[in-house]
């Protein structure tokens, strides 16, 4: 008796033992099968063959159905799915689970189905050409298709003006059959070196090129943190970068904290390269995700762009992770599969073996202490992209001083300098016009409730 673990999405923490019927060939590590569990059927992963089980053998339940010829996650996906889920203290199978597309998880095919096709059968292409003379529908598409003999597909047959209850009456006839195009090949698509730019790069300034000529002379897996201020031109680094990666024919991943920043973060890309490019976020619907997640498995695609679950998207060709704003929450994962986007980009750049590039105006406590401890690379911009000037800010201290509608006198002077240049003004006003306090602008007394410790608030 062959018997393989399988790893179901369940909060248990272990794999669960099944046995291989016979005349089941043994489906393989990272093969998708469908088994019983309980009174429902699951679809979990083949962890490995084993010889023997700790549970009897008239208990064990047999595999219904193996969904693939090949594993549904390449290696190093499966490594960090193992690593994630001891890291994060989370069942195996749930986080296997988590790191495949909904309709995957569902029993959706790997692979895109082949393309049906009407064609003629020999009983058809014998029919003299008269055959059908009564039947003028019939007569048209039985025409359409003695000129096509390999077949056309419903699109095809739908411009054609070919009626599909003519093609119905034509297969009760044995005139017609429908048979299954064999898959075109799906290629890896190389961008085009000679074609690669939609525009011009803009020229960096000595510490932009400083540190594009440090991160393209890496090879392997390194993570740089990219520390640079607002307006330091972080992006045109990513871009040009970007840029050395596609043309050595390789793919990038690059992860933002949230779905808001990937429609100006995705036309940025478009305006530089041509070339084809996949989105990943939590804002499609799971058809749009499942083609770009076999999109950037194929190869088919130069730069995949998604929110934290973007991570665990497979590449055919990986060769650079960039990690934007990488000090920002959003990149934790908060229910369910718990788990940090940054975090486990990093681990996955390791087990790619390629680098991997932090950009953040304001890092992360827990990245300057890497950098501290000579585990990560700091690269800095200090200066302004384009000599742009830093705004001046002032901390205003308003005790002593008059407010009108909550603004002193400074501030509307200020407001009233800048709007005599004809530029705009913009105020903020927290908690939509709530002060949280009333105060004395004298000595600091603020006003108490009689019955609580609680201070009223002013509308």
């Amino acid at each position: 008796m062959k018997l393989i673990q399988v790893a179901l999405p369940s909060p248990l923490r272990q794999v669960f033992d099944y046995r291989v019927p016979a005349g089941m060939a043994v489906p393989a590590a990272g093969v998708r099968v469908r088994v019983p569990f309980g009174r429902q059927q699951l679809i979990g992963l083949v962890t490995a063959e084993v010889a023997q089980s700790d549970v009897p053998s008239a208990k064990l339940k047999a595999v219904r159905e193996v969904l693939d010829a090949e594993p549904a996650l390449p290696p190093t996906l499966w490594a960090l799915a193992r690593w994630a889920a001891t890291y994060y203290q989370h069942p195996l199978g749930d986080a296997l689970s988590q790191m495949l597309p909904v309709l995957i998880r569902q029993g959706e095919a790997l692979l895109p189905a082949a393309p049906r096709l009407w064609r003629l059968t020999p009983r058809g292409f014998a029919l003299a050409a008269d055959g059908l003379r009564r039947a003028a529908r019939q007569q048209q598409a039985w025409q359409v298709l003695r000129e096509h003999e390999h077949g056309l597909g419903d699109t095809a047959l739908q411009a054609l003006g070919v009626s599909r209850e003519a093609l119905l009456a034509l297969q009760e006839k044995a005139l017609v059959e429908i048979a299954s195009a064999a898959p075109a090949p799906r290629v890896p698509v190389m961008p085009d070196s000679s074609n690669l730019l939609a525009e011009t790069p803009l020229t960096l300034n000595p510490e932009q090129a400083a540190a594009l000529s440090v991160l393209t002379a890496q090879s392997g897996f390194r993570v740089t943190l990219l520390q640079g201020i607002t307006g330091s031109g972080k992006t045109e680094v990513y871009l040009q970068h970007i840029e050395q990666v596609l043309r050595a024919g390789l793919q990038i991943l690059v992860l933002v904290p949230e779905i808001g920043l990937t429609p100006q973060t995705v036309a940025r890309f478009r305006a530089r390269f041509r070339c084809p490019l996949a989105v990943l976020h939590s804002g499609l619907s799971d058809r749009e995700r499942l083609l770009a997640w076999r999109a950037a498995r194929a190869g088919e695609v130069g730069l995949i762009i998604g929110t934290r679950s973007a991570v665990f998207t497979p590449m055919a060709r990986p060769g650079l992770i960039i990690v934007d704003e990488e000090h920002d929450l959003s990149f934790k994962q908060q229910e369910g599969f718990r788990y940090n986007g940054r975090d486990v980009a990093v681990r996955r750049a390791q087990l790619e073996g390629i680098p991997i590039v932090l950009g953040s105006a304001t890092p992360a406590l827990e990245s300057i202490a890497n950098v501290q401890a000579g585990r990560y690379q700091r690269l800095a911009l200090t200066q302004r992209a384009g000599g742009a000037q830093a705004p001046q800010v002032r901390c205003l201290d308003l005790r002593g001083q008059t407010l009108q509608d909550g603004l002193c006198a400074v501030a509307r002077t200020a407001i009233g300098e800048t709007l005599r240049r004809g530029e705009q003004v913009l105020v903020f006003i927290n908690r939509r016009g709530y002060a949280p306090v009333m105060l004395c602008h004298d000595c600091g007394w603020q006003a108490e409730c009689s019955r609580c410790d609680a201070r009223p608030t002013l509308h």
